[in-house]
Parts: C-alpha cells; sequence; structure tokens
C-alpha cells in the first residue's frame, strides 16, 4: 500500500543553491502562489537513488527554487521533480501535491569512481551530471537542516515534515547539463555546496492540510 508515511532509504545528491533572483523568477516554475509568497532563493537539486521504500526502488530528480512564506513561516516547495516508477508518481501527487512526472533515470559508475546520474524523456536526455565524492564522511540529518515542504492543491496548503538521518560527503561536479525546457538549465548558478549522501533513511510523513488557504489568502487580499 502507498498510503503515508513512507519509510526511503537509499543515496543521493544534494546541491544548495542562493540562486540569483533573476533566475527563479526566468526559471523557477513557480505558480502564483510562489511568485506572490518568495521570501529567498535558497534552494536545492537533488537526485536521489531510493533503493528501498514503501513503495519499491525508484530514482528522482527534482527542483527547489527557493523558500515561500505560508502559513506563518519559510517552507521549501518543488517546483519540478520527475520520478521513474508510476507508483512514486502518483503516491506523491495524490498524498503530497508534489508534481511528479515520469522519465527514464539512470545511475551509472564510471571506471575512474565517479558517478553520472541522468534522465531521459522518450529516450531524450534533458539533465545529466557527473559528479565526485571525496574526503570524510559526516553524519547528517534533517535536525541540521529542516526539511519542510508546501505545496498547493487547488486552495488548499498541504505542509510536509520529512525526517531523515545519514551521511555525507563533500563533492566535485565534473560536468553538469540540462537542456532548460523539461529542467532548469543550472550550469549559470554557483552551488554554494554539493554533497554526496550516502545510507540515509528518511520518513515521509501524511501532510498537514490547511483547508482554503489560498482561498482565505485571495479574500484577505
Amino acid at each position: 500500500m502507498s498510503v503515508p508515511p513512507w519509510h526511503l532509504t537509499g543515496d543521493g545528491y544534494v546541491w544548495l543553491f542562493r540562486y540569483p533572483p533573476a533566475f527563479v523568477a526566468r526559471e523557477g516554475r513557480l505558480a502564483e502562489w510562489q511568485r506572490l509568497s518568495l521570501s529567498d532563493t535558497l534552494g536545492a537539486l537533488m537526485a536521489v537513488d531510493y533503493l528501498e521504500t514503501t513503495v519499491g526502488p525508484y530514482r528522482e530528480l527534482l527542483f527547489i527554487p527557493g523558500r515561500f512564506k505560508v502559513a506563518g513561516r519559510r517552507w521549501f516547495s518543488i517546483t519540478s521533480i520527475y520520478v521513474n516508477t508510476e507508483v512514486s508518481q502518483h503516491g506523491g501527487i495524490e498524498h503530497w501535491a508534489i508534481p511528479k512526472a515520469l522519465a527514464e533515470i539512470a545511475r551509472e559508475r564510471q571506471p575512474d569512481g565517479s558517478e553520472v546520474f541522468r534522465a531521459a524523456r522518450d529516450g531524450r536526455t534533458f539533465f545529466a551530471a557527473r559528479l565526485a565524492a571525496f574526503g570524510p564522511r559526516i553524519p547528517i540529518s534533517s535536525a541540521l537542516l529542516p526539511l519542510g515542504v508546501a505545496q498547493s492543491r487547488g486552495r488548499d496548503l498541504l505542509i510536509t515534515q520529512p525526517k531523515a538521518r545519514g551521511w555525507a560527503r563533500l563533492c566535485r561536479v565534473h560536468d553538469m547539463w540540462a537542456d532548460g525546457v523539461c529542467f532548469p538549465d543550472l550550469r549559470r548558478c554557483r552551488p554554494l555546496l554539493v554533497l554526496a549522501v550516502q545510507g540515509f533513511r528518511m520518513t515521509f510523513p501524511p501532510p498537514q492540510v490547511v483547508p482554503g488557504y489560498f482561498e482565505r489568502q485571495a479574500i484577505t487580499g
């Protein structure tokens, strides 16, 4: 069954950015409520290989353009996301209003020890990155960087606060490319930090639903 909470384990890569505001305005894939509530442009790119989950293994590529001031706090919000299984896609949309789309996603180990994370639709690659972790492993958890996510479903606001812990190493990005159509082209955005996250465990709980939030915001101006 796909009902939350979902329990997930796996590996992945996390880029943390402070995007130029002009980039977010142009490439952020923002809905109107996100344009109006954008608080700052601290965001992320994530490429994740979920090895075991409540709904089976799957891979994921997602883009977070910033933080948004809703319901009295600042929350991240996902505006572009791809997964490679239908059960993950349907569950993400149904339970958390996360706008998941389907893609072919591959993770390939290279002879030099680096990895390539690649996403494609209809056989056409729209994102590729080659990365290599280095240095010691350090413990990380969502207690250090809260992962609260706000999404909209019609007039309702959905807030989800996943919990995660694992290990991370610093990461070099040798190459990264996106087509700017299916996925934002981030080559001109310099990351604050890139991490290879290994052996993480995550729990994605049911969302807190704020009924009629956006209707009330429209009424109150």
